[in-house]
């Protein structure tokens, strides 16, 4: 009697547990249930906005790509005018006054390279304005040892 009186309680006890677990997991998952929606947002959220800004960056590339073609060929338009003035110059002034006003040695073949050569130049130049320690002094005296003038 008092063995089946044990295995009525082992099985009471086993099912109450089972009752408490299922009664935690749910308040678990309820508790938690917020936010794994709120990640599952963010998340979407920040895959909108990574693609946005992938855009963003295409459209920016592109610009940059045409800005870059446009003043190519305004460059040559600028050359192929200067070159018609100085032959023009030539042609039409009398040979008295022509002291090459347009000198063709000027205005070489300049090609891609040496514009790239010049903006690198360039950048590296103001990089290296930036890493340079600041002065801090100004030219000539200041403040208490400024020499009044009269």
């Amino acid at each position: 009697m008092e063995t089946a009186a044990v295995a009525n309680n082992v099985w009471l006890i086993g099912t109450i547990g089972v009752v408490i677990g299922f009664i935690l997991a749910y308040l678990f998952i309820r508790i938690t249930s917020g936010s794994v929606k709120k990640q599952l947002k963010t998340e979407s959220e920040l895959k909108q906005v990574k693609t946005e800004v992938e855009q963003q960056k295409n459209k920016i590339e592109e610009h940059f790509a045409e800005s870059a073609e446009l003043l190519k060929s305004l460059a040559q338009d600028y050359q192929r005018l200067y070159q018609h003035l100085a032959k023009s110059s030539v042609a039409l002034l009398p040979e008295a006054t022509a002291k090459e006003i347009f000198a063709q040695d000027l205005l070489a073949d300049k090609t891609a390279e040496t514009f790239d050569e010049n903006v690198a130049s360039a950048v590296n130049e103001s990089q290296n304005d930036e890493k340079a320690q600041p002065k801090d002094y100004s030219k000539g005296s200041s403040g208490l040892l400024k020499s009044k003038e009269s």
